[in-house]
C-alpha cells in the first residue's frame, strides 16, 4: 500500500467522482482508470487492472467496489472506507431529492413526458450494455451458449438468478479442470501467509457483528418493512453477480412479484431516475426503500418523509455492507496472489449468464412498456419503440453519451406529451 499520497487529496477526489460519475460501471471504471492511473500515477496499471479482475468476480456494484480497492491500496481501510462512500454518498442525497420530486409531480404532463421520454434512453441503454459485454466476453461458442441458457432459464422457466449464477459457475470450474487437467497449478496455500488469513477471517467476524448489531436494531423497533427490507437487500448483495445490471432482474423478480412493493412502471421510473444521476445503478436501491417507507406508515411516526429516508439508508447500508466487507477481506489475499489464473474461465462462464440475465431485463422492460393494455384494448406503442430504436443508434453508432441521450430523450418526450 502506497503511502505517499495524502488523504486530503484523496479525499478531494473520491468526492468528485461521486459528483461525475455518470455512465454506468463501464464510465466510472475509464474515469477512475484515467485518473489514477494515467494522469496521478496514484498505482500502475497491473495493480488497476488485478484490482478490477477481482471486483468482477464479486457480486455487488464492480465500480463501487474498485473505488474501495483502490482507496484502501493507497491508505489501508480508512482509504477504503471513505472512497467507497464517497463514491455512493453524492448519489444518494441526489436520488433522495430527486424520488421525492418524482412521487409529488410526475402525475403532471412534464413529468409524465419526461419520464416516457427517459424511458425509451432506458431500455436503449440495458440493450447496448448488453451488446458491449457480449463483445467483450462472448469469444467462445461454449459462452454464448451459457448466455443463451441463462436467458432461456430466467425467461421460460422462472428459474431464480442466484440458482443460474450458481451453475454458470460450477460449470465453468467443471470446464477449467479438464482445461487444465495436465497443467501443473501451484496451490494458493504455498504462498497467502497465514497471518494474512487470519486478519482476514478477522475482518469478516466485524462484517458479521457490524450487520447483527444494526439488524438487531432493526428488529428491536419490530417493523416488518423494515425487516423484510434488511433482510432482502442483504441477500441481493451477496447473490447479484455482475454488477449493477445483474442486480436488476433480481431486484425486478422479487420487489414486484414476490413482495409487490412497488408496480412495474414505479420500476422503469426508478431506472430512469437510477441511469440520469451519478453514482452505481445499483443506487436504484435508494429509490426503492425511498418508495417503500413513503407509502407505508413506518413506525407510525406519521411522516412520509422521514419514513422514506429510514427505508432509503436501510436499503443502501444493507446493500453496500458486503462490498466494503468483500475488498476488506479479500483484497489482502488477492495481492499475495496476483499470478493464480484459477477463477478466469469460472469468471467468464458467469459473466456470459449475465449477459444472458441483462438481455433478458432489456426484453422484459421493452415489452412491458410497448404493449399496452388500456381498458381491455391491446396496443403496440410505435412512437416508444422509434424512440428505442433511434436511442440505440445513438449509443452504438454515434457514441452519444448516457447523459446527453437522457437529457434529449427527456425533452423529446416532454415535447410529444404536450404537442400530440
Amino acid at each position: 500500500m502506497k503511502s505517499n499520497i495524502s488523504l486530503k487529496e484523496a479525499i478531494l477526489y473520491w468526492l468528485k467522482l461521486g459528483f461525475i460519475s455518470f455512465g454506468g460501471p463501464a464510465g466510472q471504471i475509464s474515469m477512475m482508470y484515467d485518473e489514477v492511473v494515467e494522469r496521478k500515477k496514484w498505482i500502475s496499471e497491473k495493480s488497476f487492472l488485478h484490482a478490477l479482475n477481482y471486483t468482477m468476480i464479486l457480486p455487488g456494484p464492480e465500480a463501487q467496489q474498485l473505488a474501495t480497492y483502490i482507496g484502501w491500496l493507497m491508505h489501508g481501510r480508512i482509504g477504503g472506507l471513505i472512497a467507497g462512500t464517497l463514491f455512493i454518498l453524492p448519489s444518494f442525497f441526489i436520488l433522495s431529492v430527486l424520488t421525492y420530486i418524482y412521487i409529488n409531480y410526475s402525475n403532471n404532463i412534464w413529468g409524465e413526458g419526461l419520464l416516457y421520454g427517459v424511458k425509451a434512453a432506458v431500455i436503449a441503454i440495458i440493450f447496448s450494455a448488453t451488446i458491449k459485454i457480449a463483445k467483450k466476453v462472448l469469444k467462445k461458442y461454449y459462452y454464448w451458449v451459457t448466455a443463451l441458457f441463462a436467458f432461456l432459464t430466467i425467461n421460460i422457466f422462472d428459474i431464480n438468478l442466484p440458482i443460474i449464477i450458481i451453475l454458470a459457475g460450477l460449470i465453468g470450474l467443471i470446464f477449467h479442470k479438464f482445461q487444465n487437467q495436465n497443467t501443473q497449478n501451484n496451490d494458493t496455500k504455498n504462498y497467502i501467509e497465514k497471518r494474512i488469513i487470519k486478519n482476514s477471517f478477522i475482518t469478516f467476524s466485524k462484517s458479521l457483528l457490524i450487520w447483527l448489531i444494526v439488524f438487531s436494531v432493526v428488529l428491536y423497533f419490530n417493523e416488518s418493512i423494515l425487516v423484510n427490507l434488511s433482510l432482502f437487500f442483504s441477500q441481493a448483495a451477496l447473490v447479484t453477480f455482475g454488477g449493477a445490471y445483474a442486480l436488476l432482474p433480481y431486484v425486478f423478480q422479487n420487489i414486484i412479484e414476490t413482495h409487490g412493493w412497488l408496480t412495474s412502471q414505479q420500476m422503469m421510473d426508478g431506472l430512469a431516475l437510477g441511469e440520469s444521476t451519478p453514482g452505481p445503478l445499483i443506487m436504484i436501491v435508494t429509490y426503492v426503500g425511498f418508495i417503500v417507507g413513503w407509502y407505508n406508515d413506518i413506525l407510525n411516526i406519521g411522516s412520509p418523509l422521514l419514513g422514506a429516508i429510514l427505508c432509503a439508508s436501510i436499503a443502501t447500508f444493507f446493500t453496500f455492507l458486503p462490498s466494503f466487507a468483500f475488498i476488506f477481506i479479500g483484497a489482502p489475499i488477492i495481492e499475495l496472489s496476483k499470478q493464480n489464473k484459477a477463477l478466469e474461465i469460472p469468471l467468464n462462464f458467469i459473466t456470459s449468464a449475465v449477459v444472458g440475465l441483462i438481455a433478458n431485463l432489456g426484453y422484459m422492460l421493452a415489452y412491458n412498456s410497448l404493449w399496452i393494455d388500456n381498458d381491455k384494448t391491446e396496443y403496440f406503442d410505435i412512437q416508444l419503440f422509434i424512440l428505442i430504436v433511434l436511442s440505440l443508434l445513438a449509443l452504438e453508432k454515434a457514441k452519444v453519451g448516457v447523459l446527453p441521450l437522457l437529457i434529449t430523450l427527456g425533452l423529446t418526450g416532454i415535447m410529444m406529451k404536450v404537442y400530440f
